[in-house]
């Protein structure tokens, strides 16, 4: 599909950031002259398919954002409120989308490096009735261990891939399938998940650049060094 048309990005970033070890809010850490979840943001706002962004937060920061997101609500980006699950947050965050928009990118706010090209790639995939995520072929040797960690067997790599963020998806065909995922108490870790359950295809489309996820304060640091060697500082990514 045209990556002319009018797209929207719906950033989740609704999580308590538990494991990050810190007392503030993990998408609101500085990284690198900007709060983590803006580097997500601005890579969707500078990439010229894309109309317009939801950003999904907790609660209390929808209702009391902090200045430099007030900024961004009034630069045009809606804030959502998120659920109790990754999947009621991203419902949260597409029911604020136009129904004009043809295509959904759901990305994590705690990956702050997808590039332009990248986000290009998965929309030129994604169909009237199927989606396309960003992945990567496992490169690792797999094993298969009991409870006390000792190895039973290998796992074959042939087929296996990682799935990442972001995915994207037809608007109403998304929209439609968190529906019913609602309706029967039905959660998933990724959409991906909730349309494998649904029947519908996706395609898995390699990325090439670097795009890790931020869960622990030693993979904000290690984010940091790779934007230090990409000479990138606050400003966003590159239009794609």
């Amino acid at each position: 599909m045209s990556s002319s048309a009018s797209n929207w990005a719906v950033i989740v970033a609704a999580g308590r950031g538990r494991r990050f070890g810190s007392g503030a809010p993990k998408q609101f850490t500085p990284l690198a002259g900007k709060p983590l979840v803006l580097w997500a943001v601005d890579a969707f706002r500078s990439h010229r398919s894309f109309s317009g962004v939801t950003v999904v937060l907790p609660r209390e920061f929808v209702d009391q954002p902090p200045a430099w997101l007030q900024d961004l609500v009034s630069g045009g980006v809606i804030l959502a409120a998120g659920g109790a699950e990754r999947t009621d947050s991203v419902r949260h965050g597409l029911a604020t989308v136009p129904e004009q928009v043809e295509l959904v990118a759901v990305h994590d706010g705690a990956r702050p490096l997808i590039s332009g090209g990248d986000i290009s790639r998965v929309v030129e995939k994604a169909g009237p009735r199927r989606g396309a995520i960003a992945a990567r072929r496992v490169a690792d040797s797999l094993k298969v261990a009991d409870a006390e960690g000792r190895m039973l067997r290998a796992v074959s790599r042939e087929n296996l891939w990682r799935a990442e963020t972001p995915q994207v998806f037809p608007r109403e065909l998304i929209v439609e399938i968190h529906r019913r995922a609602e309706s029967e108490g039905v959660v998933a870790s990724d959409c991906a998940g909730l349309c494998e359950r649904y029947g519908v295809d996706v395609v898995l489309v390699e990325i090439d650049a670097p795009n890790p996820k931020v869960t622990r304060r030693r993979d904000l640091q290690f984010v940091e060094a790779m934007l230090a060697q990409q000479g990138r500082a606050a400003g966003g990514a590159a239009n794609g």
